[in-house]
């Protein structure tokens, strides 16, 4: 039986990154730190501090109310849930290309397309409501600390970072020599025909390399 060949480091980045990216879903990607204040008839005025951390599904809020403290699982907007979904298919395709000998650019691409539009999708939806039909006199402030949302961003960016990579680069193409005739100089871009006076290609536009015109 043929020894498996070790795996190179490009394929173990990979591998990585699409877990990292299905492992984003696990984490709170934001934190919010905030504070409220109303007026509720029978209770006077009201000092609410709350820390919601918030998850792609769901989030996990921890509020104190003058002195009373309660915690735990809120539902979330439906839309945030589409985030987590597309996270998670980012990484399995960034996963299931990392495992093939050939990459797919296509399928490399779809996956980073998915993952660095999640936390877009993310952030584009704000959370923070509050509902209190007896209140008056509202008024709130809080801060939002980027945390997990970071990670599907860094796992799309190794994943562009590879697809550039492995990108063939464009060589200059050589003249071609006639012997005894001339010397014919063509566009490394698009091979359209030019001189050595040439700085720019008169078809493309693209600069001309001095090492081809001298």
């Amino acid at each position: 039986m043929r020894p498996r060949e070790p795996r190179g480091k490009p394929v173990r980045v990979m591998l990585i990154a699409g877990i990292v990216m299905i492992a984003s879903i696990f984490v709170p990607w934001t934190i919010i730190v905030g504070k409220s204040n109303y007026y509720m008839k029978g209770a006077g005025f009201v000092e609410e501090t709350f820390t919601v951390l918030e998850f792609p599904l769901v989030a996990y809020i921890y509020y104190t109310m003058n002195g009373e403290t309660t915690q735990g699982w809120i539902e979330i907007f439906p839309v945030r849930s589409i985030a987590a979904v597309m996270v998670f298919a980012s990484g399995l395709l960034i996963m299931r290309v990392a495992r093939r000998e050939k990459t797919d650019a296509r399928m490399l691409t779809i996956a980073v397309i998915l993952g660095l539009a999640a936390p877009t999708l993310f952030a584009s939806v704000d959370n923070v409501t509050v509902s209190l039909l007896q209140a008056s006199d509202f008024s709130q402030s809080y801060s939002i600390i980027p945390l997990g949302v970071v990670l599907p961003i860094a796992a799309g960016s190794i994943a562009l970072y590879n697809i550039l990579k492995r990108l063939p680069p464009i060589e200059a193409a050589p003249p071609t020599r006639v012997p005894g005739v001339y010397v014919a100089y063509r566009c490394p871009v698009c091979g359209y025909p030019i001189t050595r006076k040439y700085l720019y290609c008169p078809n493309c536009g693209s600069r001309i390399p001095r090492e081809i015109t001298g």
